[in-house]
């Protein structure tokens, strides 16, 4: 991949130069294929010392950002659905992405009308009774489909109301992601960049499919009792409310996921530096690539420029040079001492950190509802299932549609949990890194007390996402929620079988 840098001239850019060694070769600039939208220029060596940036100036805040492929798409569909209230202006190396007032207004309109629509459809199909109820046939159904449509306005609403805070929270802390890239010689891919864009479409196509066939299911039974129009109408904000709800779980886990890499990237360079003392913690593996996250920021006073590359932004208040580069075969190398590359991977290790808790504070309240949501879901639709099967009216293709909603459910569930696994998985990983380190490296130096250093930032930073602290997204939760949905479907049917 080419060599990105910015112009001397620029103070902010002095501030964040990965190599201040480097100069720009004036009138060369290229595109590198295999990358999503990245700029590259061309430099030469001078003889400059190094500057560090530790008592700087803190940069500007980020007010827009260009982003490019599978972000880029998942921030469009979310724009759409109101979860992200952003302005687009396409670019040749993709989309200048901004808070836009106007976007935050459509959002708040449009979750308020879904929400009205489906409460007053509520209520409208509850006062019909139980004789003309195509979902509410018993009190039992009328009470838990309550509960059902409720968890999903509840769940679209924290997530939109709250989407101009966290995407102004992603501006921010985007800047720290591709900081880390920089340092950790990056790599970039089209083709993964086009694999996460076809998984998203796919996720999405057969969810579509599920809540059309479902909605045309209910439509079909109402027909029968002349009442198809009215179901229709109750029933289309809810169904319009569900697609809010998964594009806020996939927000979440293409967020979460995208930090995770860095974690993994960190890690991948920790035990690069132990092999270069000698000290083989790990067998070698090929790098992944990481798939660019943010491809530029711009400082809120951007008149004296343009936006200020992310490849080359550092981490505020600290100083930032490149760790790794890649050699013409594409292996890494270390391009500083073992001693300060721990000391900059310690580094990089707690801005990632405060990374995890930026998004941690961002999604807690929606994720908290979400948990609440894929728990009751679990229970509501395996109980309709079960009674299904218990009556025995021989709807096939009802018992088809509820068990693809429970295995949609727990797919939910895995969506929102399995980032947060991988990302307590890598903390760990690092943990076990620093402590191989710590036993085999030589008794002399500096390495032992930088390693020391290292090994108590990892004591007083946790690397895991806990949801306004009442929980914490790991596989144990999992169970859990597996547990808790036994226990009340057993709880149910017993009510149900006293009902009748």
């Amino acid at each position: 991949m080419g060599k990105a840098t910015v112009s001397r001239m620029d103070p902010l850019a002095q501030a964040s130069d990965i190599n201040p060694n480097r100069r720009r070769r004036p009138g060369f600039r290229s595109r590198i294929p295999g990358t999503v939208g990245v700029e590259s220029t061309k430099v030469e060596e001078v003889t400059a010392s190094p500057v560090p940036t530790e008592s700087g100036t803190r940069p500007s805040r980020p007010t827009h950002c260009v982003v490019g492929g599978a972000h880029a798409f998942i921030l469009k569909i979310s724009s759409f659905f109101g979860l992200a209230p952003l302005r687009f202006e396409s670019r040749s190396n993709g989309f200048t992405v901004s808070i836009s007032g106007a976007m935050c207004v459509y959002s708040y309109i449009l979750v308020t009308v879904l929400v009205i629509c489906t409460i007053f459809g509520l209520v409208a199909e509850i006062n019909v009774g139980v004789e003309l109820s195509v979902r509410m046939s018993s009190r039992m159904s009328q009470v838990v489909s309550t509960c059902d449509v409720l968890v999903v306005v509840a769940t679209a609403g924290a997530g939109v109301y709250g989407a101009p805070r966290r995407m102004r929270k992603m501006l921010k802390f985007m800047e720290n992601v591709a900081s880390v890239d920089t340092s950790i010689g990056g790599q970039y891919s089209l083709v993964t960049e086009r694999k996460l864009c076809g998984i998203i479409l796919g996720i999405l196509i057969f969810f579509s499919v599920l809540i059309a066939d479902d909605f045309t299911f209910y439509a079909l039974q109402a027909k029968k009792l002349d009442r198809e129009w009215e179901v229709v109408t109750n029933y289309l904000g809810f169904y319009l409310l569900w697609f809010v709800v998964l594009i806020l779980e996939l927000q979440f886990a293409f967020t979460a996921l995208s930090v995770r890499a860095r974690f993994s990237a960190v890690n991948d360079a920790l035990a690069l530096t132990a092999r270069q003392v000698s000290i083989p913690v790990e067998n070698p593996k090929s790098a992944s690539p990481l798939n660019i996250y943010a491809i530029r920021v711009a400082p809120a006073d951007n008149q004296r420029s343009a936006n200020v590359s992310l490849l080359v932004d550092s981490v505020t208040g600290r100083e930032h040079v490149v760790i790794i580069k890649r050699t013409a075969s594409g292996e890494p190398r270390l391009i500083v001492s073992p001693c300060d590359a721990v000391r900059r991977l310690a580094a990089l290790h707690g801005t990632l950190c405060d990374v995890v808790n930026s998004i941690d504070d961002s999604y807690g309240l929606p994720l908290i509802v979400i948990l609440i949501s894929t728990l009751l879901h679990l229970i509501v639709t395996p109980y309709f299932l079960i009674m299904e099967i218990i009556v025995s009216t021989n709807r096939m293709h009802f018992l088809v549609l509820q068990f693809l909603w429970c295995v949609t459910h727990m797919l939910r569930m895995i969506v929102v949990v399995e980032p947060g696994h991988y990302t307590i998985a890598e903390g760990k990983r690092t943990e076990g890194l620093v402590c191989r380190l710590m036993t085999s490296a030589p008794s002399t130096g500096v390495l032992p007390s930088r390693l020391e250093i290292f090994s108590r930032q990892l004591m007083l930073q946790s690397v895991s996402y806990a949801p306004m602290g009442m929980c914490t997204l790991h596989r144990p939760l999992i169970a859990s929620v597996i547990g808790a949905v036994t226990t009340y479907l057993v709880i149910l049917i017993q009510f149900q079988r006293y009902d009748n």
